[in-house]
């Protein structure tokens, strides 16, 4: 038998303060929103029981899911600071696996949270936490981060306040799922600074590493505009000493056309082309048209670039 249902309301650091039940979802929608501006997850594990009280709930028990077992990660007793210590203090020594008969190993496995109606007289239960709670009811509920249990969420209210039940309990849960989107959110944003640093510290090595091989090297002339200008100068250096049609004839000649497809291409006879070949070779002091080509293309070859001394 369910005990009449509180009513919930907000909370400051110490005292519970009871307002009428329409305003649970506003509370609880506001202390997500609360949390949402926290962007570190260890910091946000320790605000959830005080952000929970606000919204209502009586006690709240924060806990982590490491390797399968529930340690108790951060609490919140208005009033109470001793239990809450002692609280803490017990769940950090002696962490329970979440197995059977734990009614959190079912809560976590079928991703529902629970409400356990009588714990104290219930042998499931964690027994060293509600020895020291001493809960008539409490509610609990799985926090998942990309449909993996992290962690649990436990919530009663003082007797005199009256106690939780299945709304408080439907409420939990939708705040345990809110809680692990904004998990999720500061996971990625953690990446993603990462990456970004990784990043920056990558240009910076290279920046360094380009300043170190350029300190006794002047490299100004060597921007994509200025290397292109001086290919022009080179190539136009060794064009100035040929004619126009010997260029045309050597032009075809480094794209591998023969003495007869050059002649073909600029309709004149296989013997002008000779001509022209044999004057090629001679302004360009090369020994054979092979030759010839060569001296052409490495003239386009930029110069390495000029040491300061």
């Amino acid at each position: 038998m369910v005990a009449p249902h509180r009513a919930l309301g907000s909370v400051d650091a110490d005292c519970l303060v009871i307002v009428s039940p329409d305003s649970r979802a506003t509370a609880a929608t506001d202390a997500l929103g609360r949390l949402r501006r926290l962007s570190n997850n260890s910091e946000l594990a320790e605000r959830v029981p005080l952000e929970l009280c606000r919204a209502g709930f009586g006690r709240v028990l924060f806990s982590r899911i490491q390797r399968n077992m529930w340690v108790v990660h951060s609490a919140h007793f208005p009033g109470d600071a001793d239990l809450t210590n002692t609280l803490l203090r017990v769940g950090r020594a002696h962490p329970r696996r979440l197995c059977q008969p734990l009614p959190e190993s079912a809560m976590v496995r079928d991703k529902a949270p629970i409400l356990v109606t009588d714990p104290q007289s219930d042998p499931r239960v964690n027994t060293d936490l509600v020895a020291i709670a001493k809960p008539d009811v409490y509610v609990a509920a799985p926090v998942y981060i990309w449909q993996t249990p992290v962690a649990l969420v436990h919530a009663d209210a003082p007797s005199e306040s009256g106690d939780v039940g299945t709304e408080d309990r439907d409420l939990l849960g939708l705040f345990a799922e809110g809680l692990g989107s904004i998990m999720e959110r500061n996971i990625v944003l953690d990446r993603m600074q990462s990456l970004s640093a990784a990043a920056r510290e990558h240009v910076q090595q290279i920046y360094s590493l380009t300043g170190f091989l350029t300190d006794d090297m002047d490299l100004s002339d060597y921007t994509p505009n200025t290397l292109a200008a001086k290919e022009e100068s080179v190539v136009n250096d060794v064009a100035e000493q040929l004619t126009q049609r010997e260029r045309q004839v050597l032009t075809l000649m480094t794209s591998g056309k023969t003495n007869a497809q050059i002649a073909e291409r600029l309709f004149v006879s296989e013997g002008t082309v000779k001509s022209h070949v044999r004057h090629i070779m001679q302004k360009l002091d090369a020994s054979n048209r092979t030759d010839a080509v060569a001296r052409y293309r490495l003239s386009k070859v930029i110069p390495p670039p000029r040491y300061k001394h």
